[in-house]
């Protein structure tokens, strides 16, 4: 079960992709950008295409391109976009952008997870872990590229920390990281996790809308750290969920849990 925060509207996600759009091209779409999607974003668009509602906006997309989401909306009969379209369609306006493919608009603003400050929810539930905190190093400044990340909620309340690796190999358009270990929690409730078995990263093209899973036995947590094109403000958001064991070999690009607990919690970088 993955989080679905979308209109409950009927579905015209069986539509022929013809009808999808009447006017083919005249935004910037047509055969050309579905190509590009297919070429830089079929894993996000997979599991997009479990959904049908999300499954119709990535289809409209590919014949309408970036400029056309918001009338694609109306053609899937969504007011709001459904959220495993979100990184499909930033995925697309930074690796489609240009007039032959996707036509990004020079403006375009990506859209964001919806998150909240509001950690009530998890603190709660608690985390199920016997670690008062994250132990955060204090002499550690933050770094978004760094193999160790300190994250927290505005209030303090809640923690990340994390230790990565670069595994990369050859000439790969974004880092490959790998997960080794991963503290998470409400305060007094952290648990750490450090088998493989629990843990995995999904690195994105350019590392743009990345995902960091780990399971502590109780509590499943998904991180999902952003960035708005290469050198752009940074947003992060913890995902916690009651259930959902980790799968290390089909790591997911998206959020992949059972059982929310409240919603996505805006992290914030750890300044010592």
């Amino acid at each position: 079960m993955k989080l679905k925060l979308k209109s409950s509207s009927p579905l015209p996600a069986l539509i022929p992709a013809l009808v999808l759009c009447a006017a083919c091209g005249a935004k910037g779409g047509g055969e050309t950008c579905a190509d590009c999607v297919d070429e830089k974003c079929s894993d996000l668009a997979d599991v997009c295409a479990a959904d049908p509602d999300c499954a119709c906006m990535a289809d409209c997309l590919g014949l309408e391109g970036v400029p056309g989401v918001e009338g694609c909306l109306a053609t899937c009969g969504l007011t709001e976009r459904p959220v495993d379209f979100i990184p499909v369609e930033e995925c697309v306006a930074v690796s489609c952008p240009d007039s032959d493919e996707c036509s990004t608009p020079s403006d375009y603003e990506p859209p964001e997870i919806p998150s909240t400050d509001d950690t009530s929810a998890l603190e709660a539930h608690g985390g199920g872990g016997d670690l008062a905190d994250c132990g955060f190093d204090t002499g550690l400044a933050f770094d978004p590229w760094g193999t160790t990340l300190q994250l927290q909620s505005l209030n303090g309340q809640v923690c990340v920390r994390l230790e990565r690796e670069n595994v990369s190999t050859g000439d790969l358009p974004y880092i490959e990281w790998a997960l080794l270990e991963m503290r998470a929690g409400p305060l007094g409730g952290v648990s750490l996790v450090d088998d493989p078995a629990d843990l995995c990263w999904y690195s994105s093209h350019h590392n743009f809308f990345d995902w960091a899973h780990a399971w502590t036995g109780a509590v499943r947590y998904d991180l999902n750290l952003k960035e708005d094109d290469h050198g752009g403000p940074r947003t992060y958001a913890l995902v916690p969920y009651a259930q959902g064991p980790v799968d290390p070999a089909a790591c997911s690009p998206t959020t992949d849990g059972t059982e929310p607990i409240g919603g996505p919690i805006t992290m914030y970088p750890y300044e010592p």
